[in-house]
């Protein structure tokens, strides 16, 4: 209900006055509005910005410009950041912290982009790990980590989490990531469940002591978004363990569907619906003939658009808005 029809409604019950109502609307045409998420939205598309640029740059230029040069410029730019950050942030605490600096988390996901892009030009211009790519994917995963603790900062959580998930990945499975390019194969797939589940555990473990518990919320974008993904590609590519891999991905669904309920969150709560949706969209056409499942089509997305608008009308009453 907008704020226009409730003024209405309430002068329609005369529960307030033409002066009350006239003051209400001028209050909310003068009243100052926030411009924080968009001012953060447009640092962020300027890191985005700057780190492409940059990129595009160490691209065009890594066979002619001066290498160490070059290095030593980004490295000092990192460094500057970093030392900004630990100077400028508030001591750790395992509860949430606001900075005094607004503009503090967005200079130290800047730094840690930046040791991203100093890490991949050093390892391709002089090899600086050879062929150990699992050094260099774990050495930031660490690095961002500590940085996401220390400055109470989810996005670069998220770094942090990918580049763990990708030190795994070549850890356990390098043949089939770094020479075969199969994402499909059962090895990688048990593998991103058994990781997706392990940080999941770790989370709500970290969440009961009072760790940094709105770190949950990153945990189980990354964590879980990665452990659905990884139970439907098993289901799909592996027809033998249908049974499993569907009640794997029911557990992660329902697991999404607790915590929408428990955060009020929508995001979660669609998550858990597509992937949902996928998995029995995929268990009842997988087996039927070309005839069979034309016929059933039509009406089966008839319903599923039946659903679309259905949920449309009551998702705050399942997330439990009030």
């Amino acid at each position: 209900m907008t704020s226009d029809t409730l003024l209405e409604e309430l002068k329609s019950n005369r529960l307030l006055t033409s002066e009350q109502i006239l003051s209400i609307e001028h209050y909310e045409r003068q009243k100052p509005v926030s411009l924080y998420i968009y001012v953060k939205t447009l640092l962020y598309l300027s890191i985005t910005a700057v780190i492409g640029g940059l990129g595009v740059l160490v691209y065009e230029n890594i066979n002619t410009a001066g290498h160490i040069v070059l290095i030593s410029t980004l490295s000092l730019i990192t460094i500057g950041c970093l030392l900004f950050v630990f100077r400028k942030g508030l001591p750790y605490s395992p509860s949430q912290v606001i900075h005094p600096t607004a503009y503090l988390d967005t200079i130290l996901l800047l730094g840690c982009l930046l040791f991203l892009v100093v890490e991949g030009y050093a390892q391709y211009q002089f090899e600086v790990f050879g062929t150990r790519y699992g050094l260099g994917t774990l050495i930031p995963a660490v690095f961002f980590l500590i940085l996401a603790y220390r400055f109470d900062h989810q996005g670069v959580l998220s770094l942090g989490l990918s580049s763990l998930a990708s030190w795994v990945g070549l850890t356990v499975t390098p043949n089939q990531i770094m020479v075969q390019n199969d994402f499909t194969d059962q090895s990688v797939i048990i593998t991103a469940l058994v990781f997706g589940s392990s940080v999941l555990v770790l989370a709500k473990a970290l969440e009961v002591r009072g760790i940094k518990p709105h770190f949950n919320t990153t945990y189980l974008l990354v964590a879980g978004t990665l452990y659905l993904l990884a139970a439907t590609a098993g289901l799909i590519t592996h027809e033998g363990w249908k049974i499993v891999y569907t009640l794997l991905v029911a557990a992660g669904c329902w697991y999404f569907y607790v915590n929408a309920r428990r955060g009020e969150s929508l995001l979660f709560l669609l998550i858990s619906l597509i992937f949902g949706y996928i998995t029995l969209t995929y268990l009842i056409f997988n087996n039927l003939s070309l005839e069979i499942g034309a016929f059933l089509g039509s009406l089966y997305f008839l319903v599923s658009a039946a659903g679309v608008v259905w949920f449309l009308l009551n998702y705050k009453k399942i997330v439990g808005h009030r």
